[in-house]
């Protein structure tokens, strides 16, 4: 299954500048977070994005448990937090939600979630961005 988003540079461009429009405004992921009840989080991207959405909830009563990337053999932790296959998400720690990066299509993870078992709440990093 395609995990790839057909409009990545469109739709990553367009999610990070309204993510950098938020952080002007003084909104953060922390806040998000707070609204929704969310404490404990995974994040299905261990690069770039990944580690700049973690960095801002990083020293905030967040905490990531988890990393999910495809390439997560050659990355293994980031800062001692685990970062995972795809289809090791069963066997870590439960988080509260995962926030799917907006260069992963978010329904491809929903639907091998699901076949897979795993009950696992899901946000879109991209909805999510445009929502707060």
């Amino acid at each position: 299954m395609k995990l790839e988003n057909e409009n990545l540079h469109k739709d990553g461009f367009t999610t990070l500048k309204k993510w950098m429009e938020n952080r002007n405004a003084g909104k953060t992921f922390v806040e998000y977070f707070h609204e929704y009840g969310y404490k404990t989080i995974g994040i299905y991207d261990a690069g770039d994005l990944g580690r700049m959405l973690y960095e801002e909830v990083k020293d905030s009563d967040i905490t990531v448990k988890f990393f999910v990337d495809r390439n997560a053999e050659g990355i293994g932790s980031i800062d001692g937090i685990p970062v995972i296959f795809f289809s090791q998400i069963s066997e870590v720690e439960e988080a509260d939600v995962l926030l799917v990066s907006p260069i992963v299509n978010y329904e491809a993870v929903n639907r091998i979630l699901s076949e897979k078992g795993v009950t696992l709440r899901t946000m879109s990093f991209k909805d999510a961005v445009f929502e707060f």
